[in-house]
């Protein structure tokens, strides 16, 4: 190794480097995008070796308490100690074992194996993350749905919400609400809030309607008038419907249909009949006066 200068190079302005290598590199679009471009596999071969090293460390430590309790028993025999505390040191000491081996057990299925189709949802292996459901379109019922089921179901939509709730609070300056640290507390004060804010909307609603009317367009229309209704009958040479065995009965207990969203039975300018109630010559009319346009006075009781 060389010697420190005595005199630095900013000083005398020789020998200057530079800070750092600045390598000119022309990589394609692909390559610039690549989430492990520059990455180094020596990086991971030393956390493997630290890892190994940890558990090399953990089987000796292990191995020393199991010497300890083997020596402990063998003392324990040679003073006349009991077959019951022998039983009990056993079961101890496989019961700390079998808690330490439960630990490493990979139990749940990989989330790319729930489906082998490669036109399967997609898996990203760098966030260990499938977010659309591996067996969509298909029949088979699976306890995994993807990522996004799991984000958006259940109590998740709630907890995000009051998460939010809690940072807009500690932005406007109420550092006492905290979702982690106090989670009860702003439960209670996201409710007070949604309660007031839909107290609010109710408010603004009731006061357009009072100042511009409406309400009757608000009301939900009966479901006979929503849902279809198409059926088909045959009937017979004298006008009777024509049913198959068995529908005679039905028939009887069909239910009525409910009025039509439509005015019905509607008599204009002393009509005593409906406009199309009379046809003759491909032209609609009045039945009552015998009348073709909609806007005529009836005549019939005129003399």
């Amino acid at each position: 190794m060389e010697r420190p200068r005595k005199r630095g190079a900013k000083w005398t302005n020789k020998g200057i480097m530079a800070d750092e290598v600045v390598e000119d590199l022309e990589l394609s679009y692909e390559a610039k995008r690549d989430r492990w471009n520059g990455y180094d596999p020596e990086d991971y071969a030393k956390t493997i070796r630290e890892w190994e090293g940890v558990e090399e460390a953990r089987r000796k430590r292990k191995a020393e308490e199991l010497d300890k309790e083997g020596g402990g028993a063998e003392a324990g025999e040679q003073h006349g100690s009991s077959d019951e505390d022998e039983e009990g040191q056993g079961n101890e000491g496989v019961g700390r074992a079998a808690g330490v081996r439960n630990l490493r057990i990979r139990e749940d299925t990989a989330k790319y194996l729930r489906n082998l189709d490669p036109d399967s949802a997609y898996y990203d292996p760098k966030t260990r993350s499938m977010r659309e459901n591996p067996h969509a379109g298909q029949a088979k019922e699976s306890a995994y749905a993807g990522d996004n089921f799991v984000r958006y179901s259940g109590d998740a939509l709630k907890v995000a919400q009051m998460e939010v709730f809690a940072w807009e609070a500690n932005e406007r300056g109420n550092s006492s609400v905290h979702f982690q640290a106090n989670p009860t507390q702003t439960a209670m004060m996201h409710g007070e809030f949604q309660d007031k804010k839909d107290g609010r909307k109710r408010d603004a609603k009731s006061k357009v309607l009072e100042k511009y009317g409406g309400e009757e367009h608000l009301q939900r229309p009966p479901r006979q008038l929503l849902e279809q209704e198409e059926r088909y009958v045959e009937y017979s040479r004298t006008g009777q419907a024509v049913l198959p065995e068995g529908e005679q009965q039905k028939q009887q207990q069909q239910v009525e249909l409910g009025v039509s969203r439509y005015k019905e039975d509607v008599f204009p300018i002393n009509h005593k009949a409906v406009f199309g109630s009379w046809w003759s010559d491909g032209q609609w009319g009045y039945s009552c006066c015998k009348q073709l346009m909609k806007n005529a006075y009836c005549t019939a009781g005129v003399e």
